[in-house]
Order: C-alpha cells, then sequence, then structure tokens
C-alpha cells in the first residue's frame, strides 16, 4: 500500500477504515480464515511491513500514517521480505499456495533508483515463493507503470474521488481473497487466483507485451 504524501486526507483515512473490514472477512467466514493469510506492507521513500503474514483474525490492527516520497523499490524489496520471513515462519512441512502480492499506488515511483531490479526479484520465477502481482492504481497512478508491476491482472479505479477509488480497491482485494480461499474447498473450480474487480468500477489494463 502506497502511504505517501499525496495519500493524506480522505484515501488513508479510508485505508485505514478499510483494515479492520478485512479482518472482520476473515472472522466472518471460517473457508476464508482457514486458508487466507495476509500482511500488510507500506511505502513511501521508505518500506515498513505493519502487520507481518498471520491470522488476520487474531492480529491488531494499527494505524497507518501518510509519510513523504514513492518508492516501488523500496516496497517490492520489503514484500518480498515479507513473504520469505512469513512463509519460512510456518511450521515445517506446513503446505501452502502461491503467495499473491496486491499493489495500490496513487502516484508515480519518483526515487532516484530504477524499481525495475527490485520489481524483477520479486517476480522471479527461479524463486520458488515468487508471487502472483495484482496492481491498482488510482489519481496520477500510470498505467504503464501498473501494467509493468503485474504479473497478470492490473487495474485502474475509475472513481475520480480518492477516498472512494481507495475503498472500491480494498473491496475488490476482500472480494478476490473470499473468492480465491472458497475455490480450494471447491472441486468445480480450478485452483487459482480470482479477482473480483467490477467493470462498472475498474478499468482491466491488459498484461504488457515487447
Amino acid at each position: 500500500m502506497d502511504v505517501s504524501a499525496s495519500m493524506a486526507g480522505g484515501p488513508i483515512e479510508a485505508l485505514n477504515a478499510a483494515m479492520p473490514e478485512i479482518q472482520k472477512a476473515m472472522l466472518s467466514d471460517p473457508t476464508v480464515g482457514e486458508i487466507a493469510r495476509v500482511a500488510l506492507v507500506t511505502f513511501s521513500d521508505v518500506a515498513r511491513t505493519v502487520i507481518p503474514l498471520c491470522d488476520l483474525a487474531e492480529a491488531s490492527i494499527p494505524e497507518v500514517m501518510v509519510e513523504s516520497g514513492t518508492n516501488f523499490a523500496a516496497g517490492f524489496r520489503e514484500a518480498k521480505s515479507a513473504i520469505d520471513s512469513g512463509l519460512r515462519s510456518l511450521p515445517k512441512g506446513t503446505p501452502f499456495y502461491r503467495p499473491v502480492v496486491f499493489f495500490m499506488s496513487d502516484g508515480e515511483h519518483i526515487a532516484r533508483e530504477d524499481y525495475r531490479q527490485a520489481l524483477s526479484e520479486l517476480k522471479d520465477p527461479s524463486w520458488k515463493l515468487a508471487p502472483e502481482v495484482v496492481s491498482f492504481g488510482l489519481g496520477d497512478a500510470r498505467k504503464e507503470a501498473l501494467q509493468e508491476i503485474a504479473t497478470r491482472f492490473a487495474f485502474m479505479a475509475k472513481d475520480t474521488d480518492p477516498a472512494a477509488a481507495v475503498k472500491e480497491i480494498i473491496n475488490a482485494l476482500i472480494s478476490s481473497i473470499r473468492t480465491t480461499s472458497r475455490s480450494f474447498h471447491d472441486p468445480n473450480q480450478a485452483d487459482g487466483l480470482h479477482i473480483d474487480a467490477p467493470s462498472a468500477l475498474f478499468t482491466p489494463l491488459p498484461k504488457m507485451s515487447l
């Protein structure tokens, strides 16, 4: 989650209000709670693992604060670290599905370093914990960057009100976690990632190709 200065006001308030809703989704649906483990990584000019990978139903939800600049690379490195430490902390032999990173930003990468190296390391197929990356943009986010960041699914929120767009993205995230978790218990559905981003609210961006 982007917590740079441009997220001040309504957007960060919407994010803080929405986090308990994700927790409620875990508590209200035993199937989701059994499968899903969630971490929260925030980034500005630096990145932090605000909530380590856990059963969110049992976690304490801290208030997220607005910080300063926007460094995608810091976010990607911290996400990789959160996945690695989170999954390796599970008891030996615990089975798990491929991790998913939901990336959300309302702006552009403005740090001096190129974020592509950190992104490449996060998505490196030779890393056995390499995640699916789903990108959501709002406000001044660049569509080309969202496409480049995602492994398969990239979306731009249609709502021009940043706070409303944040709420829509979080709702899409909750619904996607719920649908994906349930799919693992339904023999009629193929295992894999299911994204619920209604076309009325989001513009799907095609995967980039050379």
